[in-house]
């Protein structure tokens, strides 16, 4: 699994990242001293890490014509991401993220979606879909018509060219929508997800019973993101923990977007479960160990220096999955 271009169906944005000293109360102020502007949203962000990592990307989006969509240009040149399947919007802005980063890493964002929520079928291209290998879709896409109705098409086009699905389901979409997340999950190939939203989806089930029900449905990769605790992966054959990698964190921004641009790395290339997780729990690292997203995303040297640097302290059985993603990257 191997060739073909990953496509990555979801909101394209401009993010301003705030790191400040501390969240400020209603009515007062928060103040920082520096302020960093990246091209971001969930799939530029895990199309950025693939793209340093060598596989071939495209983006399904839309973005306004603005200043803003001007910077998304900028800020994406130094990659080869295919951006030929973006459409602008003349009436509406480009998606833009202020996101306020506290001392202990954590992020609260706040966003005006614009011209994401304006993507329509029609500007979902056949083409794109002749050669892909995998489409990834974002949840927060089936947040609103017309960008749910595009997922849709994506959708229809994907299993038209026999071409696997992949779902990053984020909270906030679960929440809202919990109904049309079950919808797609027969569709699924991989599905990305954490403990709140299985909550949701699966009637408060314990998250490895709720792998189960989602491996029972036709899905071939589960993962469930437990922050600091790691991952928990389910595939065809195994069920494992996998455990997370200790950096000092800074910035969350982008994290679980790494994380799983690892695991859709791993799949296409043929990684063993292990290998996948340990991919993706080293990029969900790193991304937190800087920040910002975009490109302030590692690259590959960087990743293969933060993988031989913890494989020294980690077990036996971490040593053999990240011994394999070395060879793999450094193939490649």
């Amino acid at each position: 699994m191997t060739g073909g271009e990953i496509l990555l169906l979801g909101d394209i944005n401009i993010d301003t990242i705030w790191p400040v000293s501390e969240f400020p109360v209603p009515g007062r102020d928060g103040l920082t001293k520096a302020v960093s502007v990246e091209a971001g949203g969930a799939v530029v962000n895990s199309a950025v890490i693939l793209d340093n990592l060598g596989q071939n990307t495209g983006l399904l989006g839309c973005v306004g014509k603005d200043v803003w969509s001007e910077q998304v240009t900028q800020k994406l040149a130094h990659t080869t991401i295919n951006q030929n399947y973006i459409r602008v919007k003349p009436n509406s802005s480009t998606g833009l993220t202020f996101i306020i980063v506290t001392p202990d890493g954590e992020r609260t964002m706040f966003s005006h979606r614009g011209a994401n929520t304006q993507l329509e079928p029609r500007d979902i291209v056949e083409d794109a879909f002749r050669k892909a290998g995998l489409l990834h879709i974002s949840g927060y896409a089936l947040l609103e018509s017309p960008q749910k109705d595009a997922v849709w098409r994506a959708v229809e086009l994907a299993k038209k060219y026999h071409i696997p699905i992949s779902l990053d389901t984020g909270l906030e979409p679960v929440v809202r929508d919990p109904d049309e997340i079950r919808r797609l999950l027969p569709e699924l190939t991989i599905c990305i997800t954490g403990p709140q939203e299985i909550a949701v989806l699966f009637e408060n089930s314990p998250f490895d019973e709720a792998a189960e029900k989602m491996a029972s449905l036709g899905i071939q990769l589960v993962a469930i993101k437990l922050g600091e605790k790691g991952c928990y992966v389910v595939n065809e054959k195994e069920r494992l923990s996998y455990p997370s990698f200790p950096v000092e964190a800074v910035d969350t921004t982008g994290a679980g977007d790494s994380f799983t641009a690892g695991l859709l790395y791993g799949w296409r290339k043929g990684l063993s479960l292990s290998a996948s997780a340990a991919l993706a729990s080293a990029l969900g690292a790193l991304a937190a160990s800087v920040y910002g997203a975009g490109s302030s995303l590692p690259g590959k040297q960087r990743i293969l220096d933060f993988l031989r640097s913890v494989r020294i302290r980690s077990t036996a059985f971490q040593q053999n999955s990240i011994d394999e993603v070395i060879t793999v990257l450094e193939k490649n």
